[in-house]
């Protein structure tokens, strides 16, 4: 039921965390958010307060979602409420059968959280003008059925274009690992071969040829880094996730320093991490994170000076903050908005090597876990500080 302040209700039920997660991601700017497992809970919660929407697994333990939607259409005072069907099923018959029971849409895993967004504001406008009509003279009525006609038609315009959106992602995606396959094969082969050149022939070499070896090398490497990133970030951003499971962060931050030790022993860096919990989440994913963090903690930092860089979290309300903190360049105010645009370069090339595509990915695997990630000055003005914050386990109610 929608409150004195007008902010609506929802109710997401479902039975994955992850699921949950992303759906509150997408639908917490739209209003009140509660949360339920199982079939049984969705019915306890809509008796006790009855919500403006409902968005429905239809695969669950005990209750399936087609059950609680029957229950829903068979009860007076939930019968007009709409219900958003979420399932991992595209058969048109499934959505068939979720239609004539009385579902208002459906939505197929994996989510895309803009469309989500949208059709859960067109069901909930939708919710607001039922109501409204219900109250209003048979001439109002005439006046809100047109608009509602609009309405409908604006949802099925939204419903195409969502679905040519979806393709045109999936294509995008598709195209995205061909691309990146069809041009490793060719720079794999200039890589070795150059190295060849390198290890076999390079002291006969003047210097100059020796350097332009070494700049095609470095260039090799940087473009490989770039394919691998482009790729992770397509996926991340088709919502290519694993089921998400338990991930001690210690562990990861530990084998993180492992795999680190030349760069640590290169820049003489001193990296110092506090006890850190354990969340819910994909360890590679979160690994590839804070990979990420550290590596741009120990890179951004003046000549002369050896990087320091503190890991401590702060744990509040079923949440945590990790704060990576550096005694680097520090980023200016100004600039802090485009740091997590993809391809986006706060510096020349010449000066700090990189892909820019590095902290978008971060951003991308922070809200991915239901999450987020932001940047604030070092401590004592120096440097800076990138703050993870993220759920520490199962979802609680808003």
């Amino acid at each position: 039921m929608t409150d004195a302040d007008n902010t609506p209700n929802i109710l997401i039920v479902d039975d994955d965390p992850g699921m949950v997660q992303a759906l509150a991601k997408a639908l917490r700017p739209l209003g009140r958010l509660r949360f339920a497992t199982q079939g049984s809970d969705a019915l306890r919660l809509m008796a006790e307060s009855c919500p403006d929407l409902v968005l429905l697994d239809a695969q669950m333990p005990g209750l399936s979602g087609f059950d609680v939607l029957d229950a829903i259409k068979a009860d007076p005072a939930t019968a007009d409420l709409p219900v958003i069907m979420v399932t991992s099923h595209a058969e048109a018959d499934f959505e068939q059968a979720g239609l004539e029971k009385g579902a208002a849409d459906f939505i197929a895993k994996p989510i895309h959280p803009a469309i989500v967004q949208a059709r859960a504001r067109t069901q909930l406008r939708l919710k607001l003008a039922n109501d409204q009509l219900k109250q209003m003279s048979a001439t109002d009525r005439q006046n809100l059925d047109l608009a509602l006609g609009e309405l409908r038609e604006s949802h099925e315009r939204l419903q195409r274009t969502a679905d040519e959106l979806r393709l045109a992602n999936d294509s995008l995606v598709q195209f995205v690992r061909i691309a990146s396959h069809d041009l490793r094969e060719p720079l794999n082969t200039i890589t070795q071969f150059v190295g060849l050149l390198d290890e076999d022939h390079a002291r006969l070499l003047p210097p100059e040829a020796r350097q332009y070896l070494f700049l095609v090398l470095r260039a090799g490497a940087r473009m490989r880094t770039l394919l691998d990133d482009v790729v992770r970030y397509a996926r991340i951003q088709a919502g290519e996730t694993e089921d998400p499971v338990p991930v001690p962060l210690d562990r990861v931050l530990a084998e993180l320093r492992d795999a680190l030790a030349a760069r640590i022993a290169a820049t003489d860096a001193d990296i110092v991490v506090e006890p850190l919990p354990t969340v819910i989440g994909n360890e590679s994913l979160l690994t590839l994170m804070f990979q990420n963090l550290l590596t741009n903690a120990m890179k951004f930092i003046p000549p002369g000076r050896s990087p320091r860089v503190t890991v401590r979290s702060q744990v509040a309300e079923g949440r945590v903050d990790i704060r990576v903190c550096d005694n680097g360049i520090g980023i200016p105010p100004e600039l802090r908005d485009r740091l997590f645009q993809p391809f986006q370069r706060l510096h020349r090339k010449s000066e700090y090597e990189g892909t820019g595509l590095g902290l978008a990915l971060a951003r991308q695997i922070a809200e991915s876990h239901g999450g987020d990630i932001a940047v604030e000055d070092g401590p004592d003005a120096q440097g800076a500080c990138f703050v993870v914050s993220l759920p520490l386990g199962g979802v609680k109610d808003a």
